[in-house]
């Protein structure tokens, strides 16, 4: 809608402008050119706001997600500039207007709020939320042996859920298990139907002004424009008095914290608080009402836990089990030592090693009394064998591989989530991982490295992100003590001064500080050092000469950071191999690169420079270079041939991708950009086929758009956008089908009335779809296609269709003869592996047809905002009738978890006979007034009772539509008392 209401009101301001120009004045430069930013910012925003609203709903459909309420924030903005052009584009035509327009600023002023806009869009980070969020999410837990636990587990729950106690000290020795057992606590509060409960890792270096931040993520509120700590408390402590049986645990508390100050309502009705802390004197300090200390494990207990971390089902020699039990005795009861000790030992069965390992242990602790030191020296043991060759020297002189992985991951601040991604990215750019691998086998192999880490409990790992225990971070920067400066996330408002620089440093993080200045005239003696990361800073300037002293650096990460302009010292870094610039909004000037012949990696992505630094042209060992989402960019012609080196490239999307040039990259191994058209993109896939790796590509076809597209984790994607597929030779998609993993189409035009036609080379691997506002496309394949289709894998691996505002779309599969989707399918499914199926604004639907049948993998069904649309689910091949003209279901929907209808206004039937949906989970039925009845059923026995359904958790309705709900039909009269518990309306 934006779109075309700022398409329209720029086409009549420019002929009002060209005739105010013409009688009124000579030279409105100034004012045309303000007029041409604000046109070509407002077309990013609408871009930019396309692409946020169809992530949206794209999550939402799953039930499980909501939109987070800043990118709620935003969208409601962007609809208020929607509104104000509306207005504009009546007034634009009235008399005076250009005189009113400029006269008042006006162009300036809506400039500069669709610019910030557009800035804020880019820092959103996820744009939805889990929906039980709002009143917390289970954590992963690990199992603790231990009678004091679960009495301490049941003991803390009954004075939180039945005593009501206000605050409550857990506490205990670093590795005692203290958070373990609070995240067994917070999970079972959850359990409980009417508690809300917020998880905050709090660490050792804390601010009034972080908590509030780590507080206000927690409970999803945003206080990122508010920056006076009393005004950021008193809006905390409003939301928070506002909500009802609230749990606020904080975990890791090193000191006392007046959280009257925060903004947490301690002492208020239905808030309580949790903390854990190693100290009894922080329970005391924080007047903690209870107290519980966490003590170490009996020699059983330890027993039991080495035993079940080691493999419960390794056998032992008498001889071995006494060595094992002497090991772990030195843990002296302590979880995390035993854990990790017990990871280290995993798969050793010869009595030699076993004999060995017990010496190395006992001299690593001996003469240590205080059990968190000797503890500290197992785990520094553990370290050790790391190194294969430990056992015959001793120690190792220098680091192996394994463990250098392991020492990075104490740069990122303590108890950060580290992303492995992030971290598998990092230990590329450090040369980590074998540089003679292509990129895919580096990536595998930086896997296996974190893998390796966690397996012998060294990492904690949790789905995509890993983090170090507290303990053994501290472990990790003793070892490195005196060579890294490592403070991250210790709200520094300045760099370290200069003294505290030294000259054998080799590493220094100070990533995710508050830092915005630094010593005038800085200039570090830093011969030695080879990473700096000064990422996330409000950093605006570095003194011209502060790299003069680091001839040794090979890795700088500035990104996300506020600089405006970089030294001209970093043009002597020769030794410089990655620079990453990436969220550097403000920087629009580089030094000279010539010197910097060693480069391999460079990041510009969400810069404002407007062409490559001078000096590019030698970079000629450059094999990665990212320059994402960086507009009025002027790529010079040839430059990418001086990089024959490259392996991952990304162009703005806002220029052409010079594929003769690309193509003459022989080593390339990831490409995202956009090309002009299909026989570009053509070009370009055929010379993949002469590299010896695999190219992976993320292709944009037709119009320029700043909108970043969502690709997922899908390597092979096709957007096309704005482009017109029946241009002569462009409608040769010969090569499009090969092994493309992702297609989106969208504002197309040419497409054929059946998809399936446009690809002479049907698509084998095509793992999502997506249709967007495109006219003529009627289907994606017909009747007869699907059974030609059966015996060749095309289509099969499709999982995901989206299907929106496509005026013309009929149905999926359609039977010409008698106009409908067909009814009749075949016994195997062309669509066997589809999980996700989403529809709206397709107004010339009148059945959707889904025969059960064919789409036995279902998990989510979203049909929403389609005017003609009567049915939904078919079933006359899927029942029949006995002789006394019984109707019996032979098949069911049986991996359906998510069923969404909304805005249909002529759906008369979900389905015209029961359908067994025996894994539903959330149903949500909004604005179908017609609709009578809901034949789900949640048990196959279904002709003789209904049960309550196991998995279904709500029936999302409107509250103005409690009538309606009451009023539906049923064939057992005792359903809807038994839905009832499900229902939440809105």
């Amino acid at each position: 809608m934006l779109g075309q209401i700022v398409e329209s009101f720029f086409s009549k301001i420019g002929e009002q402008l060209a005739d105010y120009a013409h009688n009124t004045m000579s030279n409105i430069n100034d004012f045309h050119s303000t007029l041409n930013s604000l046109q070509s910012n407002l077309k990013s925003l609408v871009a930019t706001a396309l692409d946020v609203e169809e992530k949206i709903r794209s999550a939402e459909l799953s039930g499980k997600k909501k939109r987070k309420r800043e990118v709620e924030n935003w969208l409601t903005e962007v609809k208020m500039i929607e509104r104000e052009f509306m207005e504009l584009e009546n007034e634009v035509q009235s008399e005076g207007f250009i005189s009113r327009f400029m006269g008042e600023n006006r162009v300036a002023k809506l400039r500069e709020r669709v610019e910030n806009l557009v800035k804020q869009s880019r820092h959103f980070g996820e744009h939805v939320l889990d929906v039980y969020q709002t009143r917390g999410k289970a954590l992963l837990t690990t199992k603790l042996e231990g009678e004091a636990f679960n009495q301490n587990l049941e003991r803390i729950l009954k004075l939180l859920v039945v005593d009501k106690v206000s605050s409550i000290g857990i506490y205990g020795m670093g590795g005692v298990g203290k958070t373990n057992l609070t995240k067994h606590i917070h999970n079972r509060l959850l359990e409980e139907p009417q508690e809300c409960v917020f998880w905050v890792t709090v660490s050792q270096e804390i601010s009034i002004k972080m908590l509030q931040d780590k507080i206000s993520h927690a409970i999803d509120l945003n206080l990122s424009d508010k920056h006076d700590d009393g005004k950021r408390a008193a809006i905390l402590n409003q939301e928070l008095s506002m909500r009802k049986n609230i749990v606020l645990i904080l975990d890791d508390l090193w000191k006392y914290i007046n959280l009257e100050e925060v903004g947490v309502p301690i002492g208020v009705e239905g808030c309580r608080l949790i903390i854990t802390t190693r100290s009894l004197k922080v329970c005391n300090q924080m007047c903690c009402k209870q107290k519980v200390e966490v003590k170490t494990l009996n020699a059983n207990e330890a027993w039991n836990l080495f035993r079940e971390t080691l493999g419960g089902e390794t056998t032992f020699s008498p001889e071995v089990q006494n060595i094992a039990t002497s090991m772990v005795k030195m843990c002296d009861g302590l979880p995390l030592g035993i854990i990790t000790l017990a990871g280290s030992m995993r798969g050793e069965t010869n009595i030699h090693v076993w004999r060995n390992e017990l010496a190395e242990l006992q001299k690593s602790v001996m003469g240590q009394n205080d059990m968190e030191h000797k503890v500290f020296k197992v785990l520094e043991y553990s370290f050790d064998r790391l190194d294969p060759n430990h056992q015959r020297h001793g120690k190792s002189t220098g680091h192996t591989t394994l463990q250098l992985c392991f020492l990075y991951c104490s740069l990122y601040p303590e108890d950060y989530k580290i992303k492995r991604e992030e971290l598998v990215q990092k230990f590329i750019s450090e040369e980590l991982v074998d540089e003679r691998k292509c990129r895919k086998a580096q990536i595998d192999e930086g896997h296996s490295t974190l893998d390796k880490l966690v397996n012998v409990c060294l990492l904690e790992s949790t789905s995509d992100i890993v983090k170090m225990h507290d303990l053994v971070r501290a472990m990790a920067l003793n070892i490195t003590k005196g060579k890294n400066m490592v403070k991250p996330g210790h709200s520094l408002r300045k760099v370290p001064l200069e003294k505290e620089w030294t000259s054998n440093l080799e590493k220094v993080s100070l990533m995710k500080n508050r830092i915005e200045e630094t010593q005038l005239r800085m200039s570090p003696n830093c011969p030695k050092l080879s990473t700096l990361l000064l990422n996330r800073n409000p950093l605006k300037l570095l003194p011209d000469l502060f790299f003069a002293k680091m001839h040794g650096l090979c890795h700088l990460d500035l990104s996300e950071t506020d600089i405006k302009e970089l030294p001209s010292s970093l043009s002597d870094l020769v030794s410089l191999k990655v620079l990453i610039l990436g969220g550097c909004e403000n920087l629009v000037h580089m030094p000279n690169l010539r010197k910097l012949e060693a480069l391999r990696e460079l990041d510009l992505s969400d810069t404002s420079i407007k062409e490559l630094p001078q000096g590019m042209e030698k970079l000629v060992n450059l094999k990665c270079l990212l320059m994402f989402r960086i507009t009025h960019f002027h790529l010079e012609p040839l430059i990418l041939l001086n990089f024959p080196n490259l392996q991952r490239l990304c162009l703005p999307i806002e220029i052409e991708a010079p594929v003769e040039e690309i193509e003459r990259l022989k080593q390339l191994e990831e490409f995202e950009g956009r090309v002009k058209d299909v026989c570009h993109f053509n070009r370009f896939i055929r010379s993949t086929q002469s590299r010896e790796c695999h190219t992976t590509y993320k292709i944009q076809i037709g119009s320029t758009t700043d909108g970043h597209w969502s690709y997922g984790d899908y390597n092979e994607v096709v957007t096309f956008y704005q482009y017109d597929l029946n241009k002569g030779e462009e409608k040769d998609l010969s090569m499009l089908a090969k092994d493309i993993q992702r297609l989106v189409l969208r504002e197309c035009e040419g497409l054929s009335n059946n998809l399936l036609d446009d690809f002479p080379n049907k698509p084998t691997s095509l793992q999502t779809l997506g249709i967007i506002n495109c006219k003529g496309i009627e289907c994606i394949l017909t009747h007869e296609q699907s059974q030609e289709l059966l015996q060749s894998r095309v289509i099969h691996t499709l999982e995901e269709i989206d299907l929106w505002d496509s005026p013309d779309f009929m149905g999926i599969i359609y039977r010409r003869e008698i106009g409908v989707v067909a009814l009749s399918s075949p016994p195997q499914s062309v669509f066997s592996s589809l999980k996700r199926l989403s529809i709206s604004g397709c107004h010339k639907m009148k059945k959707l047809g889904l025969p059960v049948s064919e789409f036995p993998n279902l998990e989510y069904i979203y049909v929403g905002w389609s005017l003609e649309i009567e049915e939904i689910i078919s079933t006359a091949d899927d029942y029949g009738r006995s002789g006394e003209g019984e109707v019996h279901i032979i098949r069911s929907l049986p991996k359906l978890k998510h069923l969404s209808l909304i805005q249909l206004p002529g759906l008369k039937s979900i389905c015209k006979a029961p359908v067994i949906c025996s894994s539903i989970e959330s149903i949500e039925l909004k604005k179908c007034p017609v609709l009578k009845e809901v034949p789900l059923f949640f048990s196959p026995w279904v002709t003789t009772s209904f049960s309550p359904p196991t998995t279904l958790k709500e029936i999302k309705l409107l509250q103005r539509e409690k009538e309606w709900w009451e009023s539906l039909e049923w064939d057992h009269p005792n359903n809807i008392n038994l839905l009832q518990p499900f229902i939440c309306f809105s």
